[in-house]
């Protein structure tokens, strides 16, 4: 069962509270006390004794509970999608869409994956030496693992490492956002709804200190989603507790329009990229590289639908941009936009917004430098620079001319040209006529290089993190005594140099040669 820790929600504002906030109007509507470095331990403690029984059923019995989720979730869908949207700020529609509807896709993708990828297999011997040995290989959880999930998809990404380290036989301890705490406590209620077994799923709302606390506190891997700086963090920590570590952190990620696109489809394609869930997305297009030849037109384009974006708040007919996630948030927006116009930067394209703190209005710039912080810097929110470009060359190296390298796109008709430069581009997915979507596909790994992070979540590659292989080797002679072993001598030589030359020498005649001794040594070993 998921179980929230502390158990406890408070009425009146306590000492390091946690607050489930309206985006849009500022209002809290829930909260919660963040735990002290001692419960975060006993949380984990309690993961871990049940951790035990949990592992010791079939990865088939496990992979039912991940069904029974994915029913229990479509029951209650709409609910879910409303909490992530009061607590996130995005619309209903695309929290279903974006939160909801990508965790129904991980629990069904890894519930029929795990008991045939997780299934111990056995391996052939690669020489005669060792052909009467049998290799099998078995997958074993790590045993109790840390999530430290995101804000700007508190639902989906948190059961996208969830799910897999479950079904891998794990138990988790979730630390979600501090920004959105409950859309975490409700994903383990309707785990604990799905049937999971007491304690092998603890949530822990907290703050920073909380999930300092949780790498601390003896989980045998973390997996985090967030920024750069406090990545880094994590991956010292883990790095000097020798415990495996996948980080999923900033981007700030290239798009290549080629004369040769259709245009119209990829401004439409490219807004709802960069500006869904308010541009606050990792994977988001943060930079638009335009062939020369097609810049006037795709600037046309790409400005008509921005200006016909319509920001609201969350609860708004119609609403297609929401409010960023805190007032300081929009701040810092408005922090790199201001610098961008100050070095000549020029606004191509914005689209109206309503009053409020939170709100930064859906802009588009020209004329940036690569100094600028637009560049740089990931901009998680709104705000994005069209570039135009000479040629293929160009584009590439000013794409691959970032400190980040989480995901890209190209876009063209030429299919057989986009697969080409994507796979010239330093990111973890790169994307062919289409944007973003590839991070919420349940068989498609996810993750990034350079200061994007380390590691990968989702499909195959996801479940076997989850997992330590061990190989189990199993000699059937079991009274024999192997060639190799001590009674060194000028006839152990002899055997010795038979083996390497029967087995590598370049030449077939004296392989040939060798092979009489080697054999004899294997039928010997008994002596």
């Amino acid at each position: 069962m998921a179980t929230l820790l502390p158990p406890r929600e408070t009425a009146a504002p306590p000492v390091r509270a946690v607050e489930s906030r309206d985006p849009a109007t500022g209002e809290v509507w829930r909260r919660f006390t963040a735990p002290s470095a001692l419960d975060v331990v006993a949380a984990v403690e309690r993961a871990r004794e049940a951790q035990v029984a949990w592992a010791g059923r079939s990865v088939a019995e496990r992979a039912r509970v991940l069904t029974r989720f994915r029913e229990v979730l479509y029951a209650r869908r709409q609910e879910v999608a409303q909490v992530v949207s009061r607590e996130n700020g995005k619309p209903p529609s695309e929290a279903l869409m974006a939160e909801v509807f990508v965790a129904l896709e991980y629990a069904q993708y890894y519930a029929a994956l795990a008991p045939k990828r997780l299934r111990p297999h056995v391996e052939k011997t690669r020489t005669m030496g060792t052909m009467l040995k049998t290799v099998t290989v078995e997958y074993h959880p790590h045993g109790v693992v840390g999530v430290i999930a995101p804000w700007n998809y508190p639902f989906q990404l948190a059961a996208g490492a969830i799910l897999p380290a479950l079904v891998a036989g794990n138990a988790v301890v979730l630390k979600p956002s501090e920004f959105t705490p409950t859309s975490g406590v409700l994903l383990g209620e309707l785990l604990t709804e799905a049937g999971l077994p007491a304690d092998t799923c603890v949530v822990v709302p907290g703050d920073g200190a909380t999930g300092a606390a949780l790498v601390q506190a003896g989980v045998n891997r973390v997996h985090f989603t967030g920024s750069v700086a406090t990545g880094r963090k994590v991956a010292a920590a883990c790095g000097a507790l020798l415990i495996p570590c996948a980080l999923e952190l900033g981007g700030s990620d290239a798009a290549i329009i080629f004369a040769d696109a259709d245009l119209k489809r990829a401004a439409r394609g490219l807004a709802w990229g960069r500006f869904s869930n308010a541009g606050q997305t990792c994977v988001a297009p943060k930079r638009i590289l335009v062939e020369r030849a097609a810049f006037e037109g795709f600037a046309a384009a790409f400005a008509a639908e921005v200006r016909a974006l319509t920001v609201a708040a969350a609860t708004a007919e119609g609403a297609e941009v929401g409010p960023l996630i805190r007032p300081e948030a929009a701040a810092t927006i408005e922090g790199q936009f201001a610098e961008a116009i100050a070095g000549g930067a020029k606004v191509l394209a914005r689209a109206p917004v309503p009053a409020g703190a939170g709100f930064f209005p859906p802009t588009v710039l020209t004329d940036v430098t690569p100094e600028m912080r637009v560049m740089r810097e990931e901009t998680f929110g709104p705000l994005v620079p069209l570039v135009a470009v000479a040629d293929e060359a160009e584009a590439i190296a000013i794409a691959n001319g970032s400190d980040f390298g989480l995901s890209a796109s190209v876009w063209t008709r030429d299919v057989t040209r986009g697969r080409r430069v994507a796979s010239q581009l330093l990111a973890g997915t790169v994307a062919v006529n289409d944007a973003v979507l590839v991070a919420g596909m349940s068989n498609v790994p996810h993750g990034g290089v350079k200061a994007s992070g380390m590691g990968r979540s989702h499909g195959e590659l996801g479940l076997m993190e989850c997992v330590e292989p061990r190989a189990v080797v199993t000699d059937k002679m079991t009274s024999a005594r192997q060639p190799w072993w001590f009674r060194y001598g000028r006839e152990h030589d002899r055997t010795a140099d038979a083996f390497v030359t029967a087995l590598h020498a370049p030449s077939w005649l004296a392989r040939l040669r060798a092979l009489p001794r080697m054999v004899r040594a294997l039928r010997g070993s008994g002596t």
